[in-house]
């Protein structure tokens, strides 16, 4: 039996407090016309897209359990491994970065082009690299 149901027996099993009015007849209100079935159902729409999410979660941290984090001095290096680079976008370099999509460390080689600070990127011919994610840069050549 699944979670859900576990709670729902645990909270809803013991009835025995609404014994009282458990047969009184629903009264329909007088004021009020009773609410379509439909308007009834889109009160509750916001929740419905949360439903799977915590699955989504799950499945996106199963993907981060190979990343390994880089220290402070790792991340410096990096930059001014990228700073440099910047002054000599004609290098051939060889990057290792922790691609997101596929949860893995890969290789690209490729010669700098851009980096855009905002968004934390590094972008090598025409793949961009966030530039957390990028473990190791090599000078190839030229």
């Amino acid at each position: 039996m699944d979670e859900k149901k576990l709670i729902e027996q645990k909270i809803f099993n013991d009835t025995s407090q609404y014994n009282d009015i458990m047969d009184v007849p629903y009264t329909h209100p007088k004021r009020h016309l009773p609410m379509e079935q439909l308007d009834r159902a889109a009160q509750f729409a916001p929740f419905g897209a949360l439903e799977g999410f915590n699955g989504l979660i799950q499945e996106k941290t199963k993907d981060y359990t190979r990343k390994k984090y880089s220290t402070q001095e790792q991340e410096q290096l990096i930059d001014r491994q990228i700073a440099y680079l910047k002054k000599h976008p004609e290098l051939l370099v060889d990057v290792n970065y922790f691609n997101d999509e596929s949860g893995y460390y890969e290789h690209l080689k490729g010669t700098y082009t851009d980096q855009d600070i905002e968004k934390g990127r590094v972008k090598f011919n025409d793949v961009s690299v966030v530039q957390v994610n990028i473990r190791e840069i090599k000078l190839v050549g030229k």
